[in-house]
C-alpha cells in the first residue's frame, strides 16, 4: 500500500476545519484492529460526536457513549447476504484461498441483513446522548 498519513494527525486537522461549520461531526474509522479503532475512539472523545469503526464485516457489540460524550462502536457490521463470506459467494471465497488464483466474485442473495448503528446526538453541543446497533433480517 502507498504512504498513508497518521489517522490521528488527519483527524486532528479535520476536526479543526470542521469545528467551524458544525459541532456534529461523525467519525467512520475504516481499520482492520479492534484496538485500532479504540484508540483512536478514546483519542477523540468529547472532541466529535461519534467514532464508528467498519471494515471487519461483523458487528460488535461494544456500543457506548465514552466519557467525554464521544459515542464509539469497533464495528457497525455488514448489509448484505450472510449466507457468505463477509458478503462473497462462499464458494468463490473458499476457491480462492485454495487456488490462490484470481476468482470472479458473485454476490448471494440468501439471508440478506442489514447491520448499522443508530446515534442520538445533541445539536448544538454535538455530544452524543445514545447510541443502539441495529441488525435486521431483510
Amino acid at each position: 500500500m502507498k504512504y498513508l498519513d497518521c489517522p490521528f494527525r488527519v483527524a486532528d486537522r479535520e476536526i479543526e476545519r470542521l469545528k467551524k461549520e458544525t459541532p456534529l461531526i461523525f467519525v467512520d474509522f475504516h481499520a482492520e484492529a479492534t484496538s485500532e479503532k479504540a484508540a483512536l475512539g478514546w483519542y477523540l472523545d468529547g472532541r466529535v460526536s461519534a467514532v464508528i469503526g467498519t471494515h471487519t464485516h461483523v458487528q460488535t457489540a461494544d456500543e457506548r457513549i465514552l466519557t467525554q460524550g464521544t459515542a464509539y462502536m469497533s464495528d457497525a457490521g455488514m448489509t448484505g447476504s450472510f449466507d457468505s463470506v463477509i458478503g462473497i459467494g462462499k464458494e468463490d471465497a473458499i476457491r480462492k484461498f485454495l487456488t490462490q488464483l484470481p476468482v470472479k466474485f458473485e454476490v448471494p442473495k440468501k439471508d440478506m441483513r442489514l447491520n448499522g448503528v443508530v446515534v442520538g446526538i445533541d445539536e448544538s453541543s454535538g455530544k452524543s446522548i445514545s447510541i443502539e446497533r441495529i441488525a435486521v433480517n431483510c
